[in-house]
């Protein structure tokens, strides 16, 4: 069914257990793997003026292109022992969720597989979410994967909470 996926990461252990389930669903598929990092654009010099020192700048790109290194050999390393044929892309952007709608685009990918981080309440409205502006904006599918142990986590956490809460409102109850 799906020929090409597209699996954007940011190097997170969510992202790096969401890259493990899109090479094992890409090898049952017989489908090959575009591993994409949208790294933030860092700038030149000359627009930080006598505020950033032009070595201090060239360790921020070098840091960027480690990461992005790093990040993409882990997928790409999954991927030769998986079997599945693979290519790593890194890019700069500002917003990483047109750069994965692009890039899925661009490369005529047929599915993005993509992790969806917890963040939540008032981070989530300020910030947004990459993976809901790539649900949103692309014409092409989107898997969203969330790791089965941290929405457990999550889950006891919010009823042990509730447990509390009815416990203290009990409490509450037999004062009165």
């Amino acid at each position: 069914m799906f020929q090409h996926i597209l699996v954007p990461t940011d190097g997170s252990h969510l992202s790096n257990k969401t890259a493990e389930r899109a090479v094992a669903f890409a090898k049952a598929a017989n489908a090959k793997i575009t591993a994409l990092y949208a790294k933030a654009p860092v700038g030149h010099a000359e627009n930080y003026g006598d505020l950033i020192q032009p070595a201090a700048i060239q360790r921020l790109i070098s840091g960027s292109d480690g990461k992005s290194k790093e990040y993409l050999g882990a997928i790409k390393k999954l991927c030769k022992e998986a079997g599945v044929e693979s290519t790593t892309l890194a890019v700069v952007s500002d917003t990483p969720w047109e750069a994965i709608v692009k890039v899925a685009e661009d490369n005529n990918c047929d599915l993005i597989f993509m992790a969806k981080h917890s963040r939540g309440g008032l981070s989530s409205l300020l910030v947004g979410s990459q993976t809901y502006r790539v649900l949103t904006h692309s014409n092409i599918p989107v898997l969203v994967f969330r790791a089965p142990k941290a929405h457990a986590s999550h889950h006891k956490h919010h009823k042990e909470t509730e447990r509390v809460g009815e416990a203290d409102s009990e409490k509450g109850s037999k004062k009165a």
